[in-house]
């Protein structure tokens, strides 16, 4: 119980952790823009004759939350109308989640929350000085870029001038390259560094911030290439490409914050042209797309005559005749093989990457499965208290440390005990007897891209998918586990008693969701009720034959030990869509770790030298 209370109290420090509770109650974040309000509210504006201009991801305004703030009704004050040219610090109204983000004056909000200040037009109104929100940079020993800084950077021909002048520079000491990351009134909101001894990139910046790191050159430039590292960004930035700005994404291609968008609302194409170093990455590029309006994204194919650009100037490859190949992200008619080509050449040149995420506590998956990608729908059942929301979470722990974001919806076992559950695994053994070293280790936890729905017991569909996608929007998640789908049968108000149509009905929008966003979905489902000393089929799935014909993968734990002597638990692969492959991986359960994987040698201990 003590422990319980531990992981509570480490979850609820949402402002201050990556590992968040994802909030879906009333006084929350919205978790979608509401349609109407936001048409009401753009003819509000129109009305009023206040500048605003639709962009590609965000509604561009005058910021009017900079003004006094009333602190004893806890209401902005009333503001004027405006001419219908924007006069003071530019807001933006993201049109998928309703934030109202003001680079400016720092202000984010919803937009139920900033109308208020746009309704009432008095005949004019004093703004309030703009507040400071420049970051204050972590290394005060900064220089300009040396010449030693240049050869351990191990970029053929680049002089220490090149780097000066695209903004770069230097601390001896810490042997770092240094940017800044801007947002888009070009505030300094944080920082990116490249350590030169490994080549490790790290970022750094506000708790509220978020910025992109942008080489302009000379001219106004309506387009940009997008790169997720900072050898690339220099390779590019230091070839004077006059078509195109080159933007370095903050987080490489694990996250996208949406604080970003208004730096890129400016350009009218966008090309990615990424580094795809690890299996997650491989199609990061089709979600950021997404996120930023896929008409006017580009994407260069990682193929061998086409590679990211710090290989292309290795192999002496013209990098503007590259930057010429790039093709969109998404094709409107694709009717012939030529169009799919370059697709297939990049898919067998990189099948690694395309197989996806390999675990690395289960092997034998990788060897039936390949891997965990995006995009598809795995089903697991098995009998009650085989251990399914045990086994699911140490599938799910595995990848996210690994990089993958993970959603959990946990309508079954509430938040608390299943964050005890994943810290154990993620440590080794339990913590009861060594609560020294909670601290240390919810720490460590904290840093995995892991966040939780505070859904519990039985829920309706509608809500749960709006929570998903905004998170996978906002979040950008790659992984959601639902434990378990029949907590969302019943509460539908229609077809509400025939519960086979409602299943059927809730893996369609499942599937659905995970093509269109390109997220791979884990459904834990109940099998129907059958004998114990039946094995269990894919048959056995509890309602129609839908549910395993949708899914991808169907995987099966079959527990043996309550019907013979020597019986043992397994998991079956009983369907492998991606590869065809079907099998079984022996489960043997490690009662101190609560982990099912081959004993690993206990994690050392944050006392241990």
């Amino acid at each position: 119980m003590r422990l319980a209370g531990l992981i509570k109290q480490s979850l609820l420090r949402v402002n201050k952790t990556r590992c968040r509770l994802y909030a879906t109650s009333v006084d929350s974040e919205a978790l979608a823009l509401d349609t109407r309000e936001y048409l009401d509210f753009k003819k509000q504006l129109r009305q009023h004759n206040v500048f605003n201009k639709d962009g590609y991801t965000c509604l561009q305004l005058e910021c009017r939350l900079c003004e006094r703030y009333n602190n004893n009704n806890q209401q902005f004050q009333p503001a004027a109308a405006s001419t219908a040219r924007a006069q003071g610090p530019q807001a933006y109204i993201n049109k998928r989640t309703g934030a109202f983000i003001c680079p400016q004056c720092d202000v984010k909000t919803t937009l139920s929350q900033a109308i208020a200040a746009y309704q009432a037009p008095a005949i004019g109104y004093r703004r309030a000085p703009i507040q400071n929100i420049d970051y204050t940079s972590r290394f005060p020993n900064l220089v300009d870029v040396t010449p030693e800084a240049c050869e351990a950077l191990g970029i053929k021909g680049l002089k220490e001038a090149q780097l000066n002048a695209i903004g770069a520079k230097y601390d001896a000491e810490q042997q770092l390259l240094h940017f800044e990351l801007r947002n888009a009134a070009q505030h300094l909101v944080g920082e990116k560094v490249l350590h030169l001894e490994d080549r490790r990139e790290e970022t750094l910046q506000g708790s509220s911030c978020s910025g992109l790191l942008l080489h302009t050159g000379a001219g106004n430039k309506s387009k940009a290439v997008l790169v997720s590292n900072l050898i690339d960004y220099i390779v590019l930035a230091t070839q004077n490409i006059e078509t195109h700005c080159i933007i370095c994404l903050p987080h490489a291609l694990q996250q996208l914050p949406q604080e970003c968008l208004p730096v890129l609302e400016r350009f009218k194409e966008l090309v990615f042209w990424l580094h795809y170093d690890n299996t997650h990455s491989w199609d990061a590029a089709r979600a950021f797309a997404q996120k930023m309006d896929e008409k006017r994204c580009l994407l260069i194919r990682p193929t061998e005559t086409e590679p990211a650009p710090h290989v292309a100037l290795r192999k002496r490859l013209n990098v503007r005749h590259i930057l010429a190949k790039a093709t969109p992200v998404r094709h409107k008619s694709i009717t012939t093989f030529s169009a799919l080509r370059n697709d297939i050449l990049s898919e067998l040149q990189n099948i690694e990457k395309v197989n996806g995420v390999k675990w690395k506590r289960f092997p034998v998956l990788n060897k039936l499965l390949k891997g965990h990608r995006k995009g598809e729908l795995t089903i697991l059942t098995g009998p009650t208290g085989s251990g399914k929301t045990t086994f699911t979470s140490e599938y799910s722990l595995d990848l996210a440390m690994q990089g993958v974001t993970t959603l959990w919806g946990s309508f079954e076992i509430r938040n608390t005990r299943l964050a005890a559950t994943l810290l154990r695994q993620f440590v080794g053994y339990p913590l009861d007897d060594k609560l020294q070293e909670f601290d240390h280790w919810a720490t460590e936890f904290e840093r995995l891209p892991m966040y939780f729905m505070t859904f519990h017991g039985q829920q309706p569909l509608k809500p749960v998918l709006e929570a998903i996608e905004h998170a996978q929007y906002v979040h950008d998640i790659a992984h959601v586990i639902i434990d378990n789908l029949q907590f969302m049968m019943g509460v539908s108000s229609s077809h509400r008693g025939d519960k086979f149509w409602e299943q059927d009905a809730i893996i369609a929008a499942f599937r659905g969701f995970a093509t269109k966003h390109n997220v791979h979905v884990t459904l834990v489902m109940h099998p129907r009720k059958e004998r114990q000393e039946d094995e269990l089929t894919t048959s056995s799935v509890f309602g129609t034959a839908k549910a395993t014909q949708e899914a991808d993968n169907v995987l099966i734990i079959q527990d043996k030990r309550l019907t013979a002597v020597r019986g043992k638990k397994y998991l079956q692969v009983a369907k492998n869509r991606y590869s065809g492959d079907l099998g079984i991986m022996p489960l043997e359960f490690d009662k101190d770790a609560l982990s099912y994987a081959k004993r690993r040698r206990d994690k050392a201990t944050p006392n241990d030298s």
